[in-house]
């Protein structure tokens, strides 16, 4: 049986899941200087691409992000623990992880502004100068000493984000990523689930015996039965009648039900008009009764097209990246070249936001 079909009726009967908190990366960075005294490479967070990430530059993103998370999310975010592909990590460790990720990034692809002739317009490095100096007159007097963060260094960061935002643009504007209405289409059903297996209490699956099998199929005949010549009966009668645990309505664009039921019971499905109710269905789940309540929900439709695009961009622009990262700086490694004592002096705090009174 699919895991994922399983996992999902499991939650079905009430297990909890992992509250997952999607980090949102802003993408913000600033170049460092040339010269590199000794007490420039004391506050350098790491080195990359042959510059030194001050922590007054990342001060300034995790700032941004302290800020933004928490308005979002409310306290108590920092010490969530979230899964990772390694295990479990907190959305504090996961950030700054993100965050020297995202600077990493936006210092690629402003070594690519001359590629595309790529400049910021009058107008926009105003804009730039009044964001600086919104975030700057934020500061209070200690996040400035402690920082050593200047407007011209806010500037340059505000800078830099905007060049990068051209950039990534740019790379997407010469690749076409159109979607058919078919393939985002979101068709709303309803699934009439008789059984075949059962769900122990420590998690295993059991099939049910070819005796109890041929049960459920009678009673998924006399449903379908009733359905057909008993006026006013519906599926939510259906259930209460024959106590169906999993039934349940979906909403899957077509490749979503390929996944979920099949090639054969998708195309079933997909046959149905608005309002139309299938015969008895069998898969390795059971005996199905579909009815069709929207076969294309116009407004779910547009959301998903617009998602799929997004998620093409995305993987296409990562093959982009993972290029150029690779003549810009191929040797980086977080865990070896990050200062992680310097790095945690950023005050991620549950109790309070980054800075405190302003800077007046």
């Amino acid at each position: 049986m699919s895991e994922y079909y399983i996992e999902r009726k499991r939650q079905m009967r009430g297990r909890k899941m992992m509250l997952i908190v999607c980090a949102v990366c802003v993408l913000i960075l600033t170049s460092c200087g040339e010269t590199k005294n000794e007490e420039e490479k004391a506050r350098a967070v790491y080195e990359f691409g042959g510059s030194e990430i001050t922590y007054g530059e990342y001060y300034i993103y995790a700032k941004t992000i302290a800020e933004d998370y928490q308005q979002t999310y409310g306290n108590g975010v920092w010490g969530l623990e979230l899964s990772t592909d390694d295990g479990t990590d907190s959305v504090k460790d996961i950030t700054i992880k993100d965050i020297v990720a995202d600077i990493n990034r936006v210092k690629v692809m402003n070594s690519h502004t001359e590629d595309y002739g790529i400049v910021l317009s009058d107008e926009e490095l105003s804009e730039a100068e009044n964001r600086a100096k919104e975030f700057y007159d934020g500061l209070t007097e200690k996040d400035i000493a402690d920082t050593e963060i200047t407007e011209e260094l806010a500037k340059q960061v505000i800078t830099e984000n905007m060049l990068a935002k051209k950039v990534y643009d740019q790379v997407l504007s010469d690749y076409d990523f159109e979607i058919s209405d078919e393939e985002a289409r979101m068709t709303t059903f309803y699934d009439m689930v008789f059984e075949c297996y059962e769900l122990k209490k420590d998690g295993s699956v059991e099939e049910y015996t070819p005796e109890k099998k041929a049960v459920q199929l009678e009673r998924a005949n006399e449903a379908l039965s009733s359905l057909a010549q008993e006026e006013g009966v519906s599926y939510e009668n259906i259930d209460n009648k024959y106590n169906l645990e999993y039934s349940s309505s979906y909403t899957m664009s077509k490749n979503q039900m390929i996944e979920e039921y099949g090639n054969s019971v998708a195309g079933l499905i997909l046959e149905l008009s608005d309002g139309e109710v299938s015969t008895v269905i069998e898969t390795p789940y059971g005996y199905h009764i579909f009815k069709m309540l929207d076969f294309d929900d116009e407004e779910l439709t547009k959301k998903n097209k617009a998602q799929m695009i997004s998620a093409k961009q995305k993987e296409y622009f990562n093959g982009v990246y993972a290029d150029w990262l690779k003549s810009y700086d191929s040797r980086f490694s977080f865990d070896e070249d990050v200062n992680e004592e310097l790095i945690n002096r950023f005050p991620f705090s549950d109790d309070e936001p980054a800075g405190g009174e302003q800077n007046n």
